[in-house]
């Protein structure tokens, strides 16, 4: 008989399915709750700024949608909209390509340009809503607005 065979009732030097059962699981269970306990704190975190931000904005959003001002109102009477909430459709493609409702003929002028986010979007009808404070229009020009947030 050849030392290196084995008996056919001689158990198996390593189980694997206890090794599995016993070791691989619950390490990889393990893993997975360290993986959570590093993300959870970050979403909990996130979901809790989102929801200090939706408050802060509410107040704004609601004036703006009671104002119920359009960029054709803005423009007919450019001292009764100054300084007034507005949400928008807007389409971001670049500082000088910055329109309503994807609209080439509505431009806007963005004081804080930086702050808003980009949106390339389909050129002629995508867009985001955003709340903007109406700046003072110049006739002629495209209506200044202040970029506020996202709703």
């Amino acid at each position: 008989m050849d030392p290196h065979e084995k008996k056919q009732d001689e158990e198996p030097l390593v189980d694997f399915k206890r090794l599995r059962k016993f070791v691989i699981y619950p390490a990889l269970a393990l893993l997975g709750l360290w993986l959570c306990s590093v993300w959870l704190p970050e979403a909990f975190t996130g979901f809790s700024i989102n929801r200090a931000r939706n408050a802060e904005i509410a107040p704004l959003v609601e004036k703006a949608k009671a104002l119920g001002l359009t960029y054709e109102t803005v423009l007919a009477d450019p001292a009764g909209a100054e300084g007034k909430p507005v949400v928008w459709c807007v389409q971001n493609r670049d500082p000088h390509g910055v329109t309503v409702d994807g609209n080439g003929a509505k431009r806007l002028s963005v004081s804080n340009y930086p702050r808003m986010p980009l949106f390339m979007g389909d050129k002629h009808r995508a867009c985001i809503p955003m709340i903007l404070l109406v700046e003072k229009p110049v006739p002629g020009r495209p209506v200044p607005v202040f970029f506020r947030d996202v709703p």
